[in-house]
Parts: C-alpha cells; structure tokens; sequence
C-alpha cells in the first residue's frame, strides 16, 4: 500500500476545501501570493517562507494529473513519482520576473503575470520639483520560470507628467525629479515644449526582466498659462492697452516680450484690434532651427471720470469726422 498520509496539507496551505474547482484554487493563490509576496514583505523571512510553501502546494493543486496523484498518494513521496518534480524555489529580490522569485516546477507563467502584476500596478509619486506626477504601468508576463520560461523581457515604459511655468517651457529648463522608489534624476526640457510634447528618456523605465532592456521613461509636460502671453503655435500674443493720444498721434512704448521688455513705435491712427509684429520675439522651434514671431494687439482705452463739460467738448470735436465703424456689416 501506498502512504497516504500527507507530510503538507497543500489544501489547508491555500485555504481552500478537498473538493475546491481550478478556479478557487487558482483565486486562492493570488490572494495569498498578494499577501506574502517577498516584495510585499521585504525582508521578512517568514513571509518569504509562507510564500514558497503556497506556491508549491498551487504548483501541484493546478496540475490536474499531480493533484490526482497527490489526493491519492499524499506528498510524502511526492517527488518519486512519474511527472511530478516537486518544484523547487528561490528568491532574489533584484533580479528575475515575478518580483525575483523564480521556480524550477511548472506554474503557468500567464498565471503569474496575472497574479504577480496586480502586486505592481498602479503607483502615483511627486517629483521633488515640479510637481510630476508618476504612472507605472503593469509588470508583463514572461517570467522565468523553468522549462515554461518566455525569455528576456523589455522593461515596462513610466511615465510623468511634470508641471512647467509658461516661460520654463518657452526658454527650456532643467528639472529635478525623484521617482517613487526614491532615484533621483535630473531632467533637461528643451525649449518650445508644449504640453503635447513627449520627452523620451531610453532606458530609464521599469528594469527590463531575465537580461532583457530596461524601459523608457516619458515626461508629459503640462504647462501653467501666463497673465500677459498667450502662445499660438510657435508665436506669442500680447494684448497692449493705450491711450486716445497715443493711438491718435503715434508713439514709442515699451511692451513685455519672453526676453524682457523692448521698445515699440505705435503708428499715428492706429485702432483697437490692430497688430504690430516683433519678428523673432516668438518661440524657438529646435527641430525647425527657426524662431517664432510676437504679435502685439492694441487696445485703445477710452479715459474713465470724464466731467459732462469734457464729454460735451470732445463730441463736439469729434463731430462729423468718426464716420460710421460698423459700415462694411451693412447694417
């Protein structure tokens, strides 16, 4: 007679009656791997334990021909019998897929990347300056796991979305950011950035998995607007308010720009809506090598806290010479 007594009770390990389907057995492991995952624990023996001994006994309560034998024989001799193997396991926190535990025995590596992944999905961060926000995407399948093992894996993209003031972005600028796990890195932002651009960093992803290459980082700008400019394209708009005189008789005035404040001539009769250009006062466009222009709006400000008497002259100076503005409407 065979020995039926069981050594390890696999079902009491997984929690999980005689009489449980593949499918409870199955979402019994992942709540028990989510729970005792080195990763998880780091560090602590005990879990690390708790877990090799979960993921051996579903290594054989999934296989329906081990479990057969096991619900049979029991385990004690487990690993004499034909198409067993009893699994042998180890754990390397920096390397391997599955957080570095690896298995000699014959889990379904889709299984894990299912399980394990939910252990690595989802984490937000704040860059150090700047405020980026971080995204990690989920871990892929394609552990390393013995003769079921997919080979290497490229490492997941991150991605970040940094915040930049509307003159960082215009000029360029170098941010300091710091990653969930703690790095820290500096980053260039090139001029002209917008916030549909996309700043590649090779490499500096998720660590690639069994020898393969790491992942790429993206940062997403996300640009503030600014109370004087607004951007089109690669040009800036300003709008420029001024005077009755000096739209009437013309005049020299200083007006912001990205680089500073320049002076700016204002023709004799100029009207409210009318723009003046600032060629090569826009934004830069490195893959073009060209610059953009800025475009000044006039605003004619009609004076406030004019006395009736005031009012009564000016309509008298002004009488018959306004015409009608709103002629080519027809109205």
């Amino acid at each position: 007679m065979f020995n039926n007594t069981m050594s390890k009770d696999f079902y009491k390990i997984l929690e999980v009656s005689r009489s449980a389907s593949e499918e409870e057995i199955r979402k019994a492991f992942k709540k028990l791997a989510r729970k005792y995952h080195p990763d998880m624990n780091p560090g602590d023996k005990k879990a690390e334990e708790k877990f090799k001994g979960i993921s051996e006994a579903y290594d054989v309560l999934s296989n329906p021909e081990k479990r057969k034998k096991y619900d049979t024989f029991g385990n004690a001799d487990f690993e004499g019998f034909p198409g067993g193997g009893g699994p042998s396991y180890s754990y390397n926190p920096f390397g391997g897929g599955g957080g570095g535990f690896r298995s000699t025995g014959n889990i379904n590596p889709e299984d894990l990347g299912d399980i394990f992944g939910d252990l690595f999905t989802g984490f937000t961060g704040r860059a150090q300056q700047g405020q980026g926000r971080g995204r990690r995407q989920r871990r892929p399948a394609g552990f390393d796991f013995g003769g079921a093992a997919t080979g290497e894996t490229r490492g997941k993209d991150l991605t970040f979305s940094l915040d930049l003031d509307f003159l960082e972005a215009i000029h360029g600028c170098e941010k300091q950011m710091r990653l969930p796990n703690g790095v820290m890195f500096k980053v260039k932002i090139p001029p002209g950035v917008t916030s549909e651009s996309k700043i590649r960093l090779a490499g500096q992803g998720e660590p690639g998995y069994n020898g393969g290459s790491g992942g790429d980082l993206y940062i997403h700008p996300h640009i503030r607007s600014h109370p004087i400019f607004k951007r089109e394209g690669d040009n800036i708009e300003v709008e420029l308010p001024i005077t009755i005189m000096e739209a009437l008789e013309g005049a020299k005035v200083k007006v912001p720009t990205v680089d500073g404040p320049v002076e700016l001539k204002i023709p004799a009769e100029s009207q409210s809506g009318q723009k003046l250009r600032l060629k090569g006062k826009g934004v830069s466009n490195p893959k073009e090598k060209t610059r953009g222009d800025q475009y000044i709006v006039l605003q004619v400000k009609v004076p406030e806290g004019l006395s009736g008497a005031q009012i009564a002259e000016l309509k008298k100076i002004l009488s018959g010479k306004e015409g009608n503005p709103r002629g080519k409407m027809n109205l």
